[in-house]
């Protein structure tokens, strides 16, 4: 915004709520990602394991 004649720059009043909410976002992105990759993980270990049992078949 500028240097004040004080030689302070003003802030912002609003940035540290907007620094919360995005933030916020970040975490919320990265819990999403997290349950993304965590179903595709589950997914491929019931495909692993349909595999060792009919590898394991006599």
């Amino acid at each position: 915004m500028g240097k004040m004649l004080g030689g302070e720059e003003e802030k912002d009043p609003d940035a540290d709520r907007k620094e919360e909410e995005r933030q916020e976002a970040l975490r919320q992105q990265e819990e999403e990602r997290k349950a993304k990759y965590s179903k595709m993980e589950a997914e491929r270990e019931s495909v692993r394991q349909g595999i060792r049992d009919k590898v394991n078949v006599p």
